[in-house]
């Protein structure tokens, strides 16, 4: 009876095996284990020199004799989601000592969709096409050059594509007719993607009866569903345009704008858009900042000629738009004409629904401006011509966010609760909390923070840090509720008028009896604190300091400097960089490194900001139509309003 192979000796034939399938040119090295990497492939050329090219791989053993053990590789999901974070690709190896045969695919990019909702692996599955031959070599080769191309946008036009058609029939249309009509449809479009065989083309479309699947090179994807469901008039030449949107969001998710805005303006598929909402309100943001910004600005005109859109996220999305544009002068200018001009044409036609409309696009963009008292005029006039804003949340959400900017903080939260009433929002529940703050209801804000956090997977660190604040300040102070006088407050809080002879802290503390959010007692009482080495009270003074007024990079600097020297304080440390950061950007860290080299402190500079890089954010603070997903970070192919929505979380 034949010796039974134990697993470690399995793996080992299988690395042994791989690297003898490799050209000799080609050099392989082991790997730490991280997360089952077992080895990195370098790709040389006949001269020896490298060419950048390199690809990791996992290396997958068995010696069963049964095919479906063979050709099915479980992973966990935690595992192939790690895999989608790297700049390297992954190289699954699947090595079977039955037949002494290998199976390769790539990894890096696996479409998660289809895995249960809880759980824990996912199922790779091969095929014979995934046998290693004597061509593959030249395959890997050509992805990852492929691979390159795409992400340094060292590509050109026309994009090569092929496309596979999976089932005799689609939508009563046999597979042959289908494919032909496609490809004489894209004829149209031969200066922006040409048909290719699959080893050339950077862009592979998959049709079936349910789904029409883009993948751009196991980078990025789209996927459209409900093929079944598609009227056969005039059906190829929408999986055509189909074929060219997916493509177009697959290069904005490769950070290709340009290539993307070309692709769809250029070819009038601006109609094609509009009538997937969703898949708009993807494109929308990076179009708008790219070289395409009036052909965008024109897209958003007959969006917002469409009363059909005005109940939909996607309004929201324009309005941020036209108001985050706002400090480039000229292109401020040119979406204030643009909307001016769009009122004057629903004047000319009586439109009372458009000229509501108008207004309220006016009114969201001279609050960007912070031209608070013309901005509520708009908003007064919107509501007057187009009643359905009543019924909209963001409409009382966007009136409150300027009422808060302009220090009307009372008003600010009863519109930030009657949005709430219409529709909950978590997030809209944390700018509920920080009005009621401002208001001077404290007990009130905290329970509304807590309740944000409670609901949050991921809290903005401003709020956690204010709730925390908050907390404190009511269990030290017994306060609840306080008319703020800040006026008063300030008077009291002038480090220069205190009286020496008598205890300064007590002397300043008074100011916070009129006003609790006094910045300028915080910060005095940070100072005296600091000169105390009382470094826990420093940083909690001037942490409220900074809150009051997100804007005061000394401030910031202070609560960060104290809170390092501070055992009680070290836990909220990350919560004031991240915030600090937030508000300041680089202007809070250099001022801080600053800080400490004028203090002698050089030799620690090095590890402040290594530990200061690790806990800054790596990403940035930002009725649906379920025929249409997107690849998310995670993997999955999903609703573009659930992508949106996760966005919004961070």
């Amino acid at each position: 009876m034949p010796k039974r192979v134990n697993q470690h000796e399995i793996e080992d034939i299988s690395r042994a095996k791989f690297q003898l399938a490799l050209p000799r040119k080609w050099v392989f090295r082991d790997k730490a284990k991280d997360y089952g990497i077992d080895g990195e492939v370098e790709l040389f050329d006949n001269n020896k020199t490298p060419q950048g090219l390199v690809f990791w791989v996992q290396l997958k053993a068995t010696e069963s004799k049964e095919k479906s053990t063979i050709l099915n590789v479980d992973f966990s999901i935690e595992t192939l989601r790690y895999y989608k974070t790297l700049d390297i690709p992954v190289l699954l190896v699947r090595y079977s000592d039955y037949d002494n045969s290998i199976y390769v695919k790539w990894i890096h990019n696996i479409d998660l969709f289809f895995a249960k909702e809880d759980a824990k692996t996912f199922r790779i599955k091969l095929t014979e096409k995934d046998k290693w031959i004597d061509s593959t070599n030249n395959q890997i080769e050509n992805y990852l050059k492929k691979i390159r191309q795409l992400k340094s946008g060292a590509f050109g036009l026309p994009i090569p594509l092929s496309m596979q058609i999976n089932e005799t029939k689609i939508n009563n249309i046999s597979k042959g007719i289908l494919l032909t009509q496609v490809k004489r449809n894209l004829q149209e479009y031969s200066d922006f993607v040409s048909f290719s065989n699959e080893e050339d083309s950077f862009v592979i479309a998959t049709l079936t009866n349910k789904e029409l699947k883009i993948n751009i090179s196991e980078l990025s994807g789209c996927s459209f569903h409900s093929i079944d469901l598609r009227k056969e008039e005039d059906f190829s030449n929408g999986i055509t345009k189909d074929i060219l949107l997916g493509i177009a969001v697959g290069l904005i998710q490769l950070r290709q704008i340009e290539y993307s805005g070309k692709l769809i303006f250029e070819n009038n598929l601006q109609s094609r858009l509009l009538e997937k909402p969703e898949l708009l309100e993807f494109c929308l943001v990076p179009l708008f900042n790219s070289s395409f910004f009036e052909n965008t600005l024109n897209l958003v005109g007959q969006v917002l000629d469409n009363e059909d859109f005005i109940e939909l996220n996607i309004i929201t999305q324009i309005n941020l738009l036209l108001a985050s544009n706002s400090k480039n002068k000229k292109v401020s200018k040119t979406i204030e004409n643009f909307l001016n001009t769009r009122l004057e044409k629903a004047i000319s036609n009586k439109d009372k629904q458009q000229i509501g409309i108008s207004h309220y696009n006016i009114g969201n963009h001279l609050s960007g401006k912070n031209e608070f008292e013309r901005s509520i005029h708009h908003y007064n006039l919107a509501r007057k011509f187009a009643p359905i804003y009543l019924k909209q949340h963001y409409y009382f959400a966007e009136i409150a966010s300027m009422l808060f900017r302009s220090g009307k903080y009372k008003m600010a939260s009863k519109l930030y609760s009657k949005s709430i009433e219409l529709k909950k929002d978590n997030h809209t529940l944390a700018l509920y909390a920080d009005s009621l703050m401002f208001e001077g209801n404290y007990k009130k804000a905290h329970i509304y923070f807590e309740k944000y956090i409670n609901n949050s997977e991921n809290p903005i660190d401003e709020f956690v840090l204010k709730s925390i604040c908050l907390e404190s300040i009511i269990n030290e102070y017994k306060i609840e509720y306080q008319n703020r006088n800040e006026e008063e407050a300030n008077k009291y809080a002038d480090i220069n008028q205190i009286d020496k002879k008598k205890n300064p802290i007590k002397q300043i503390e008074k100011a916070l009896k009129f006003d609790m959010l006094s910045g300028l007692a915080w910060f005095n009482l940070g100072i005296l604190h600091s000169d105390n080495n009382d470094y826990s009270e420093a940083s909690f003074c001037f942490s409220m300091a900074a809150l009051v007024n997100n804007e005061d990079i000394e401030a910031w600097k202070n609560a960060t400097l104290c809170a390092f020297n501070s055992k009680e304080t070290i836990t909220i440390l990350p919560l004031i960089i991240r915030t600090a950061y937030f508000f300041n950007r680089e202007e809070y860290l250099e001022e801080f490194y600053l800080h400490l080299e004028s203090q002698n402190q050089s030799a620690l500079i090095n590890k402040i900001i290594e530990a200061i890089e690790k806990i800054l954010p790596k990403s940035e603070r930002k009725n649906t139509m379920p025929n249409v997903r997107l690849l998310n970070e995670k993997g999955k192919f999903e609703s573009i309003d659930e992508i949106i929505k996760g966005h919004n979380k961070v």
